[in-house]
């Protein structure tokens, strides 16, 4: 009720408090705050960051009729630690949900992205995530929205429906000739998996079809034992600049539940190509769940940067995340 309330209060700000009569709007957020110490071979430094997890967004849908539903969606960025400033927005769309699957018109999650990625994760959008150090791909195709970070703008996406053989789709279509960064005229992305009670599998890849881009495939699963879950994935990158060589990248996660608290251990390793040399990840960290939607988090992350002469970036960062 409350949340149907504040989103009566958001719609009525933006004069849009007629269509709320119909649909059916909710509002959430997340918000987040981590204080950590980098040390990045030359400096030591104490931050203080939301490391783009704060996001608050407005979700409405209307049944139609003949089992169809229409859907749209705004998230923004916040920064909890600047006060609630916005910095960005995040998935936007509008669409369809049905019998025949769900079809979106927007700026939308990508398959790539979604399939294990992200998910295999928990300490994504955090200080001691795997993205962006060597344990996933960030912006290495020339833009975030092409490895696991962002989302593909002006783009057409499609989930099929739940099935019960435990196979599912999902494909994202940018035909806009306009030339914008995440999502431009050939971009796409796809995500195939398999799942079962214990364990699934899954191929995902995506495509940048900007000159300075290139595409790339990956493979992964996961299974799960009694309390413990095991992830893994392999990345391959390749890019449409000449000379450039392909890029290899391995993640793996253990984590094991005990209680309110999760132990987290992960590993990763990246293959630039060439002559240059492997940079390794590794992170160490605990999860304790006050709740279903509280957490408290502490954790170690080391990963190595430089093409020659590797050098440790290590943080050490405790948290405290709410959804709401």
């Amino acid at each position: 009720m409350n949340k149907k309330l504040l989103a009566l209060a958001v719609g009525a700000a933006f004069g849009a408090a007629p269509m709320f009569a119909s649909a059916e709007v909710s509002v959430y957020g997340h918000a987040q705050v981590e204080v950590g110490t980098v040390d990045n071979g030359t400096t030591d430094t104490t931050e203080v960051q939301d490391n783009a997890r704060g996001r608050l967004g407005v979700k409405a849908s209307e049944k139609l009729g003949n089992g169809m539903t229409a859907i749209a969606k705004f998230e923004w960025k916040i920064d909890t630690t600047l006060g609630g400033a916005a910095t960005g927005q995040r998935e936007s769309f509008v669409g369809l949900k049905g019998g025949f699957g769900t079809v979106q018109l927007g700026a939308l999650k990508s398959g790539y992205k979604y399939t294990g990625g992200v998910k295999y994760d928990p300490f994504v959008a955090t200080m001691i995530e795997a993205r962006g150090a060597n344990g996933m791909s960030k912006g290495e195709l020339g833009n975030g929205a092409f490895g696991h970070n962002s989302f593909l703008a002006n783009s057409i996406g499609y989930m099929t429906p739940k099935m019960g053989n435990g196979f599912s789709a999902w494909a994202t279509f940018s035909p806009d000739e306009s030339g914008v960064a995440n999502g431009a005229d050939g971009d796409y992305s796809f995500g195939l998996q398999f799942t079962q009670k214990a364990w699934e599998v899954f191929v995902a890849g995506v495509n940048n079809d900007d000159a300075a881009g290139g595409d790339a495939i990956k493979v992964g699963g996961q299974y799960k034992f009694g309390n413990f879950k095991v992830s893994g994935q392999y990345e391959m990158l390749s890019f449409n600049t000449t000379g450039t060589p392909d890029m290899d990248i391995y993640f793996l996660g253990g984590q094991a539940k005990f209680g309110n608290n999760v132990l987290v251990a992960q590993f990763g390793n990246k293959d630039p190509g060439g002559t240059a040399s492997d940079l390794n990840y590794y992170t160490i960290g605990v999860i304790h769940n006050l709740s279903k939607k509280t957490r408290l988090t502490a954790g170690f992350r080391s990963y190595e940067t430089g093409a020659t002469a590797n050098v440790d970036n290590d943080t050490f960062a405790v948290g405290m995340r709410m959804k709401f």
